[in-house]
């Protein structure tokens, strides 16, 4: 225990300064866009201001940080980071504009290697709130899909307890989900066979039983539930 422990606190704690560089990156981007020189001739454009390179580095450091965020956000953290990324970038914007730097009409480039557009502060301000609100439906959608597959809400219910099951009789209700016999032994050892319906992806895989501890066979309140992280193989529940 104390080793899992020790292992997510390293974890949060390079998530927690992934973040902040991805932060930083995309604010720097946009903070200095206006104060960029670039010099372009017929091979292409290079400069040698750091604004220049900070979106390519923040777009490394937040496909990281979407990685290494997935242990604790799961399908959410893409979409997080996509959020995240262009809040960061809105807010360089912010504070040029607030240092007097930039006015909403000023035009300027952003730069991904080379300058991507030469729009209006306003504009960027207008296409970064529509990337971070694509990316917020993004986790959101992820972290919906995340909870219906790991049953969490189920799971923290009063009441309810989780056991290692094994599935069988498939029987296709739809595109992706099934009916079928989840097989489990309650906290006593008592062994139940309840059907249920899954997603096809549990198939083939350690999973686990979500039941009701006062009714461990009942249809209505027993789920299937998906571990993030794979189990080692289930025995048999003879």
């Amino acid at each position: 225990m104390r080793a899992t422990t020790f292992g997510l606190t390293l974890r949060a704690l390079a998530c927690a300064l992934m973040a902040w560089l991805v932060w930083l990156c995309f604010h720097l981007s946009t903070r200095d866009a206006v104060d960029v020189d670039w010099t372009c001739d017929a091979t292409g454009c290079s400069s040698n201001d750091f604004a220049s390179v900070a979106p390519v580095l923040g777009v490394l450091t937040g496909v990281a940080l979407a990685v290494m965020a997935s242990r604790f956000l799961h399908r959410a953290a893409p979409g997080s980071a996509v959020a995240f990324s262009a809040l960061a970038a809105a807010s360089g914007w912010h504070a040029a504009l607030d240092a007097g730097r930039v006015a909403e009409g000023t035009y300027t480039d952003w730069h991904l290697l080379v300058p991507v557009a030469r729009l209006s502060v306003s504009t960027w301000l207008t296409v970064l709130a529509a990337v971070a609100g694509a990316g917020a439906l993004g986790a959101a959608w992820g972290a919906a899909v995340s909870l219906r597959r790991t049953a969490m809400l189920a799971r923290l219910r009063a009441g309810r307890a989780t056991a290692e099951a094994e599935l069988q009789g498939w029987r296709s209700t739809g595109r992706r989900r099934g009916a079928v016999t989840v097989v489990f032994r309650d906290a006593r050892g008592v062994r139940h066979e309840v059907p249920t319906v899954t997603e096809r992806l549990a198939l083939g895989r350690p999973v686990l039983a979500v039941y009701d501890e006062a009714r461990p066979g009942d249809p209505a309140t027993t789920r299937v539930a998906i571990p993030r992280k794979r189990l080692a193989p289930a025995g048999r529940f003879a």
